[in-house]
């Protein structure tokens, strides 16, 4: 699933495989099929250039939160929806899926935890109903959470989200 932030060969992969195929078994199978970095297609449309979402986890993300339904989108807000695709809070959801020849397989889907919103309240209830942890500090024993990269919701939450200012205001101006 760390490939999903890094080319536009993605998408075309996804299609071409189907979602849970992609997300089953280690990232490095993909290799010779991501041969480019991060590019115009990973946020716009080859035809139009239209801005326009090509991670569909994202789309699952926003409708369980709720607040924003991607069809609704406007500009602005897709100012800093393409961000979003790859700058945020994520984990890999466990799903088991029959493949195409009759066996079991468990894929780790790209998912984000936003059925409660964008805080880190929001997003630390999303984890705890879900008895999720990352990882358990050897010392302590306790159960923690790692913090991918929330910058969409800390967009969100802060004054620049509230107030309508896109990331691409500031950051590709």
């Amino acid at each position: 699933a760390c490939w999903c932030c890094k080319s536009p060969d993605v998408p075309r992969l996804i299609d071409k495989m189907g979602e849970l195929d992609y997300f089953t078994g280690k990232w490095a199978r993909h290799g010779s099929e991501i041969a480019n970095p991060v590019g115009c297609a990973d946020c716009h449309d080859n035809e139009t250039m239209k801005l326009t979402i090509t991670r569909d986890y994202l789309k699952r993300g926003l409708d369980a939160e709720g607040s924003l339904k991607t069809a609704d989108a406007t500009h602005q807000d897709m100012r800093s929806l393409v961000c979003a695709q790859c700058h945020s809070e994520y984990y890999f959801k466990k799903t088991d899926w029959t493949d195409k020849n009759g066996e079991k397989q468990t894929a780790g889907v790209v998912t984000f935890p936003w059925d409660n919103g964008f805080s880190a309240e929001a997003m630390e209830k999303y984890y705890d109903d879900r008895s999720f942890t990352d990882w358990t500090n050897k010392v302590s024993k306790a159960p923690m959470l790692k913090a991918q990269h929330p910058g969409y919701e800390i967009y969100r939450t802060g004054a620049h989200g509230l107030n309508n200012v896109s990331c691409a205001d500031c950051h590709m101006p």
